[in-house]
């Protein structure tokens, strides 16, 4: 089967999948703002997104908005994120994209020249912007997501995704798609649930029959 059949097959059988077995989390709901998106991906950098459900009323109860945010002290941050962890550094990351949003004058990036200008330009979270925010075609590439394409495309050792331009490139290329957005949590979810990083489903993967894994 060439990459075009197998890339098609892979996308047609994620999203049937997903519209089964996608996991329901608070910032993928209707009606969910700009704010919460960019923020609930920052939450979601190195911590599983079951922690993140938990916390997230607590985080966008205290800070629903940019003018709540902007009045936090470094140390009312880090006492908030406490609970999740890695609370310097999240602090320090916050600091940085408030402190550029009042330079700004609350202007957010309005493309991708000035994303990568900006706070927000990181592998993941500027994808996640250009995706949720300036609702442009954009893969969601973490480790689970370059594990998923791996096994699948390319089966060999797993690089840094940040030092991986190869992987980065089949992720952008089978995700680019209509249903991008609904297509990245898909694999997202289903790396986290089937093909995990020990003991994959193998035997209950709705991709076994054409992954490079099993062969």
């Amino acid at each position: 089967m060439d990459d075009k059949n197998k890339t098609r097959y892979f996308r047609y059988h994620l999203l049937k999948w997903f519209e089964v077995n996608g996991r329901n989390f608070p910032w993928r709901r209707e009606g969910v703002t700009n704010f919460e998106l960019v923020f609930s991906e920052v939450l979601l950098q190195r911590t599983r997104a079951e922690t993140v459900a938990q916390y997230y009323p607590v985080f966008f109860g205290r800070y629903p908005d940019w003018n709540h945010l902007i009045q936090a002290t470094d140390e009312e941050l880090e006492e908030v994120f406490k609970p999740l962890g890695l609370y310097k550094h999240r602090a320090k990351r916050m600091r940085k994209i408030i402190d550029e949003y009042k330079l700004k004058n609350g202007e957010l990036p309005k493309n991708r020249d000035e994303l990568n200008d900006s706070s927000f330009a990181s592998l993941y979270t500027s994808n996640a912007y250009e995706l949720f925010v300036l609702k442009r075609r954009a893969p969601l590439i973490d480790v689970n997501m370059s594990r998923l394409l791996k096994r699948y495309f390319i089966p060999g050792e797993v690089q840094d995704v940040r030092n991986d331009k190869k992987i980065q490139e089949l992720a952008k290329k089978v995700t680019n798609v209509k249903a991008c957005k609904e297509l990245n949590w898909a694999i997202l979810d289903f790396s986290a649930l089937v093909c995990k990083v020990r003991n994959p489903l193998c035997e209950e993967c709705v991709l076994r029959f054409k992954c490079s894994f099993q062969k």
